[in-house]
């Protein structure tokens, strides 16, 4: 720090105390820095543009189609243009009854791009068909991001 800056700046202040100063004044902007880090991620009603990652099942395309479809958000192929990533991990198993039944578990989760925080979780579970676990999870995800929204 160039002292005679200072001195100009503060012509009543002793060469003892501007040690002293220039702590406080980086004491401040490290806690402001610091502040601004952990910032929590944004709220699920900021997100404008998602992306939806890829996966080896054919679940996520149903949960795309349908996001594609609400107005709310705006679906891009691009990773770097999003402002969160969604993404899906689904789980079969098939439970012994009178009769066979699949059961379908999803969970989805919307990170931010650059953070990786969640801003958004859910985990559902359907038996036999997967088009009513995805119209259930976008049910959610438009329940959730109204009261998002409404926080505004």
């Amino acid at each position: 720090m160039n002292t005679r800056i200072v001195r100009q700046a503060l012509p009543g202040v002793s060469s003892a105390v501007l040690p002293m100063l220039a702590m406080l004044l980086l004491t401040a902007g490290f806690l402001a820095a610091q502040a601004t880090i952990s910032a929590g991620p944004p709220s699920l009603y900021q997100v404008n543009v998602i992306y939806v990652a890829p996966s080896a099942d054919d679940f996520v395309g149903l949960l795309k189609s349908r996001l594609e479809k609400w107005n709310a958000v705006r679906i891009t192929s691009q990773p770097e243009e999003a402002d969160a990533i969604l993404t899906c991990q689904t789980q079969s198993t098939f439970v012994p009854a009178k009769v066979v039944v699949r059961r379908t578990t999803a969970e989805v989760t919307l990170v931010e791009r650059r953070s990786q925080k969640v801003i958004w979780r859910t985990t559902k579970v359907a038996a036999f068909d997967t088009t009513i676990l995805a119209d259930d999870i976008m049910e959610q995800l438009k329940q959730d991001w109204r009261k998002s929204a409404s926080a505004y």
